[in-house]
């Protein structure tokens, strides 16, 4: 829980933010904001979000004194990855209606998918704070709140969820999903949940305001949190937070409470009132309930568990108000004991007041708590993406418009075209395996501009996409549409599959996630022109996660990049009969850890082309951005063909490091003079790289001796990989299942 005040420079940057206006926001004929709608600026009138529509929130959205924003049922609104720091501000005297249903919610959530992408919502009341000279300032955005109107009303949040919360603006403030500063109780808030945010999920500065059916799944600070002397009510709690190893993060206490960090006698005293908790740590040695710094409190009929010191008291003040009956617990169990920092209010006295400690956990999953908490289902999200998984052997075809999961270690059939569309996610758990049918549908995925894929295995529990037609060309594979850039004419493109659009000027565009994912027979022939590849990457940006991928025995490419930024490590392609790796339309983002195997013709029943064929444009050579890939640690083994190993041509860059290439009869091979130039005048680089024969120069300009002068080059070398295995060897990154 953070208190210091913004540096001048930063309040002052947000005031500039919050004076712009929102005249680009277009209505549709009903009188809402249409689809699609980017919110930012200063709203001075009455706006609502219509139902069932996806806005883009970008920087500050401010809603200034006697403005309402209106938010209707299954509204979602996404922060955009970019450069602004995205939040809600709702002033003194403005409102926000936020009114969801159970079964369609508002989700407020990011492109960037993980916690501490955006800036939450911040509501400023008129209510009492007991901060000094009875006002503040809110921690975001610098507005004032605080008052002497403990019924004031800043309007209505029902059913509201708030993924990835938690931007830090610097060490001292980070974002919780909903601020309440000085909020009255006029405010109606039920049925929210805010998801893995990197701060607070709800805290309290002061004021009255009562919440009930409150979730907060694995943010990493405190769950709840309150101080300045906060007296509202807070009934059907649940908080859960997932095991660090999973996370990737720690989870701070279940409640953190104060009355005041600077006067701990500060009036009025915080004193609210809970009921109905059920609060599960994440096993760590930290605090469960933390109550401090001369916070009072009721709380009646709590489980709280998972935390070393499940309850912890501390200061003179909050643990005098438990002894004499000011404050009270009763009906509380705990696992472990209650730790009194001052020895005044101990496990004793919390047992004596009837209550239970070194209680067993009853609870192993977040369906456990649903079931005793029916209020939670429908609406909420848990940690592992379970929401709307679908059944294990369903079939995978059609649209998709809201987000799907995968479950993890099911089987799933693909046939036809499964379309991922903007504002969905495409959830695929570890050990998932998708089998192409073998029918008269061509079977592809295809994640559009705007959508996410987020499938993440692991090394011994890889996801698996297959065929029943266990040959080269079976199906379609994966296409990715992004908003990065490209150097295709007009700075767009149509995906060859699919026909979906992409490029932009979008390069840190985030597509979602690929981990461990295995991608065997793709490369279906839609006709001459148009095989499909096992991974397509139109324009995809570089907030895009991609690592340890494989694909095996396709007939088109491995893995193809058509412009964007996105970068890749730890990939394997093994015999795909074009080329392994394929980059053209100004791709420049990094992979690193790469390796290509081909087998032998006489053993997979077709040849394999390069093992990189690489391009500019080839309309254009000098087409910019141009392409400029950084490449390292390269092991590419050809099949012993005439063809060619490493082809770059078409006015292409790179800068390539630590490679070895064998097996082609062109093991190196360079085309057009603005590839070869670039290499001559140091734009492009190949450094420490050993190839099997010599260089094979189009042009004449960067020979055999150029590159065999270069740093740790060297040619006609014997490099001795007789095997799949033999690499394994010199690449442990290798190991586990998700290669074989």
């Amino acid at each position: 829980m953070s208190r210091k005040l913004f540096s001048m420079a930063l309040l002052a940057g947000m005031a500039l933010l919050g004076a712009s206006c929102s005249d680009d926001e277009t209505t549709n004929n009903d009188g809402g904001i249409a689809d699609g709608t980017t919110l930012s600026g200063t709203i001075t009138e009455d706006v609502t979000l219509k139902s069932g529509n996806t806005y883009k929130l970008s920087g500050a959205y401010t809603v200034e004194e006697g403005a309402t924003l209106n938010i209707e049922p299954g509204v979602k609104i996404v922060a955009v990855y970019d450069d602004n720091v995205d939040y809600i501000l709702i002033k003194q005297g403005a409102k926000i209606n936020a009114k969801g249903t159970a079964s369609a919610p508002i989700i407020m959530t990011s492109e960037k998918e993980e916690s501490g992408a955006w800036g939450g919502i911040h509501i400023c009341g008129r209510a009492h704070t007991n901060a000094e000279g009875g006002k503040g300032s809110s921690e975001i955005g610098g507005a004032e709140y605080g008052g002497n109107d403990d019924k004031d009303n800043s309007g209505v949040l029902q059913y509201v969820r708030l993924e990835y919360t938690g931007y830090a603006f610097d060490e001292e403030h980070e974002a919780n999903g909903i601020s309440f500063y000085g909020v009255g109780s006029g405010t109606t808030v039920d049925h929210c949940q805010a998801y893995q945010g990197s701060d607070d999920g709800f805290e309290f500065f002061g004021g009255s305001v009562n919440v009930s059916n409150m979730v907060v799944t694995s943010c990493s600070d405190d769950s709840f949190d309150w101080t300045e002397g906060w007296n509202g009510t807070a009934t059907d709690l649940i908080a859960i937070q997932e095991a660090e190893e999973t996370l990737g993060y720690a989870c701070d206490c279940l409640i953190e409470a104060d009355n005041n960090e600077n006067n701990y006698s500060a009036t009025p005293v915080a004193h609210p009132t809970l009921k109905n908790l059920i609060l599960v740590g994440n096993g760590a040695a930290g605090k469960g309930v933390h109550l401090r710094r001369g916070t009072q409190v009721t709380i009646e009929n709590a489980e709280i568990y998972g935390k070393q010191n499940a309850i912890y008291v501390e200061s003179a003040e909050t643990e005098n108000a438990l002894v004499n009956g000011t404050s009270s617990m009763s009906n509380v169990s705990i696992s472990g004991i209650l730790t009194s920092k001052e020895g005044i209010y101990t496990n004793t006295e919390f047992e004596a007041d009837g209550n239970k400690a070194n209680q067993a956990n009853p609870y192993t999953s977040y369906e456990d708590i649903i079931a005793k908490c029916p209020w939670a289902a429908g609406w909420t999200k848990n940690w592992s993406e379970s929401d709307n998984v679908l059944a294990n052997e369903s079939t995978l075809q059609g649209t998709i418009t809201n987000d799907i999961t995968l479950g993890a270690g099911n089987t799933y059939y693909l046939s036809g075209a499964y379309t991922v569309e903007a504002g969905a996610t495409l959830h695929i758990q570890a050990g998932v395996k998708i089998i192409s049918k073998y029918d008269d549908n061509v079977d592809y995925i295809l994640i559009k501009q705007g959508a996410k894929i987020n499938a993440t295995g692991t090394a011994d529990a890889p996801i698996v996409m297959t065929a029943e037609k266990q040959s080269a060309g079976a199906w379609g594979g994966i296409h990715i549409c992004g908003r990065a850039h490209t150097n295709a004419e007009g700075g767009k493109g149509s995906s060859e599959i699919g026909g979906a659009e992409y490029g932009g000027n979008d390069d840190k565009d985030n597509s979602g996630v690929l981990q461990y994912v295995r991608l065997e027979y793709t490369g279906y022939a839609f006709d001459e022109e148009h095989e499909a590849n096992g991974i397509s990457f139109y324009s995809v940006g570089n907030g895009t996660t991609v690592d340890h991928c494989v694909a095996y025995q396709g007939s088109d490419d491995g893995f193809e990049f058509f412009g964007g930024s996105v970068n890749v490590s730890n990939m394997v392609v093994i015999s795909c009969s074009d080329d392994s790796f394929d980059w053209t339309e100004g791709w420049n983002g990094t992979a690193t850890d790469i390796v290509a195997y081909q087998e032998a013709e006489a053993t997979l029943g077709y040849d394999c082309d390069c093992l990189i064929e690489a391009d500019n444009n080839e309309n254009n050579y000098e087409a910019t951005p141009v392409a400029h890939p950084t490449l390292k640690n390269l092991i590419l083994v050809g099949n012993g063909g005439s063809k060619q190993g490493v082809r770059l041509r078409r006015g292409t860059q790179v800068t390539m490091d630590n490679a070895q290439i064998c097996g082609k009869g062109k093991a190196l091979t360079v085309e057009s003079a603005e590839t070869e130039n670039a290499l001559v005048n140091g734009t492009s680089s190949i450094t420490n790289t050993t190839i099997s024969n010599n260089v094979n120069s189009e042009k004449g300009i960067y020979t055999n001796d150029i590159f065999a002068a270069a740093t740790g080059n060297k040619v006609d070398a014997n490099l001795s990989y007789a095997s799949l295995e033999d690499i394994k060897k010199a690449c442990d990154w290798m190991n586990g299942k998700w290669v074989d």
